[in-house]
């Protein structure tokens, strides 16, 4: 196969860190599988595959990558039938760590449960057991909360939750908690987000990042309600068309056309307050 120079570099580099990005479909399995058959076919002391962690995204991509591999050595030991090291890796690529992170880690823990106390009968939870025990913990802060009656919470309830419901509370916990998981440091993330909410005047509010997203996302609506406005006046000015919308329609327009021009909260609330109807 011929490579690129900038291919043929991840092929042959060694010894350093390496951050390959590309773009999908541009090779990076066929690279990486080169890559590790030069590592441990080539030079005077070639690794054992055995001494690599390969590591994908998913559990088909691993069993992928594998196949990839074992092919790539057939292919070798065909050209080269009597070496014996060759012979080696096929017998060691299946005990060999081609695998997903979570795996790999659980594996860890698995083999050095004795280092870190852990009782080694545990097991992985379903994502269904997972879910219920988020559900029975998040009933039971709420529960917590009802009892020591804070009045900011309270507020929070009353802004967020449903008469008869506390669903759209626990939505919202939950999804800032899967939200927050998703960061490398995840209360670092949860602090810097409370954080930018504890606001001493205007200018801070503005310039708050959660301010600038919902100023966008106030224009990304108004933007939308304008081109369904305006579909709505071409509907009524067609030939029998529902032209008694025409007025209410038009001026319904101009509110959206003054709103669109505001800049900041204050423009914005000024601008909603004057609306008339």
């Amino acid at each position: 196969m011929i490579w690129t120079k900038a291919q043929q570099k991840v092929i042959e580099s060694r010894n350093k860190n390496l951050l390959v990005s590309a773009a999908a479909g541009s090779g990076k399995t066929a690279v990486l599988v080169e890559r590790i058959i030069a590592m441990i076919s080539e030079g005077e002391t070639p690794l054992d595959i055995d001494h690599l962690l390969v590591v994908t995204f998913t559990n088909a991509a691993a069993a992928q990558m594998r196949d990839r591999i074992g092919k790539a050595l057939d292919k070798k030991l065909i050209n080269e039938p009597d070496n014996t090291h060759l012979q080696k890796q096929v017998s060691l690529l299946q005990s060999t760590h081609i695998t997903t992170i979570h795996s790999f880690c659980l594996n860890v823990i698995r083999n050095y449960f004795h280092h870190i106390d852990l009782d080694p009968s545990f097991k992985m939870a379903e994502e269904s057991e997972i879910t219920l025990m988020k559900s029975d913990i998040m009933a039971d802060v709420l529960e917590k909360w009802y009892e020591e009656g804070r009045e900011d919470f309270h507020q929070l309830i009353e802004s967020y939750s449903r008469s008869k419901s506390d669903a759209p509370i626990e939505e919202l916990v939950l999804s800032l908690y899967n939200f927050a998981m998703s960061n490398p440091w995840p209360k670092d993330w949860l602090g810097r987000i409370g954080a930018s909410f504890k606001l001493n005047s205007i200018n801070d509010m503005n310039r708050a990042i959660w301010m600038k997203d919902l100023l966008y996302y106030v224009s990304v609506v108004l933007n939308d309600l304008m081109e369904k406005i305006n579909r709505a006046i071409d509907i009524c000015n067609e030939t029998d068309g529902p032209a008694a919308y025409l007025p209410a329609l038009i001026s319904d327009r101009d509110i959206l056309s003054s709103l669109m021009k505001q800049g900041t909260y204050e423009d914005y609330a000024k601008a909603f307050s004057d609306i008339s109807y």
